[in-house]
């Protein structure tokens, strides 16, 4: 894919316009997002990857084949920081997740992980909207049969929860797994969009 950086908001008002479908990535800060915009797009350092989870404040934003917009979202979560970080970025995700261009929510989670308050309250807010497309990481650190039980039992966590899924799928950045599968649905929304948007 030809991808490339954008511009970056960090404030509500340096929110750009692209008038093309947005793909918003948004998960914990140990989540493994930035490792897997890389690994998805095919650049090794497009997304940086911070030394310190929960680092990143802004959202940066990254243009695909001129024809989608990829959005990396400031990760959440992070203890020795949520309080004071999340009242300078939560004005900021706000007022972004209500744009009406945004395709799709990428909601990462790490398998190994159980949901917390803030993934419940903030995957329902979301969910309000469209509903999410989840990704499990680092599923290279759990058995094949251990990641279908995990798939499982989120599944039917968050339909109890009244949390809309419109697909759960496992990835590996490490070894490249279950990237095909969204790459596939990344190219279907390009051409979607393709007739009433312009190029970056």
């Amino acid at each position: 894919m030809d991808c490339r950086y954008i511009t970056s908001a960090l404030k509500p008002e340096q929110l750009p316009d692209f008038h093309q479908p947005e793909v918003a990535f948004i998960g914990r800060s140990n989540a493994g997002k930035s490792s897997l915009i890389n690994a998805l797009l095919g650049h090794k350092t497009l997304a940086r990857k911070g030394r310190t989870p929960g680092q990143t404040q802004m959202i940066n934003f990254f243009s695909v084949n001129g024809k989608m917009v990829v959005a990396d979202l400031p990760g959440f979560g992070f203890s020795a920081i949520d309080k004071h970080v999340a009242e300078k970025w939560q004005p900021l995700v706000e007022a972004y997740v209500r744009r009406d261009n945004i395709r799709d929510f990428m909601f990462l989670i790490d398998c190994r992980r159980e949901l917390t308050d803030v993934d419940d309250e903030l995957m329902f807010l979301l969910s309000r909207q469209l509903p999410l497309y989840v990704l499990l990481t680092k599923t290279d650190k759990i058995s094949r049969q251990a990641l279908q039980t995990r798939m499982q039992k989120l599944s039917k966590e968050l339909a109890m929860k009244g949390i809309e899924v419109r697909k759960i799928v496992g990835v590996s950045s490490m070894k490249q797994t279950g990237l095909e599968d969204i790459r596939a649905d990344l190219f279907a929304w390009m051409e979607e969009g393709q007739g009433d948007t312009q190029s970056i």
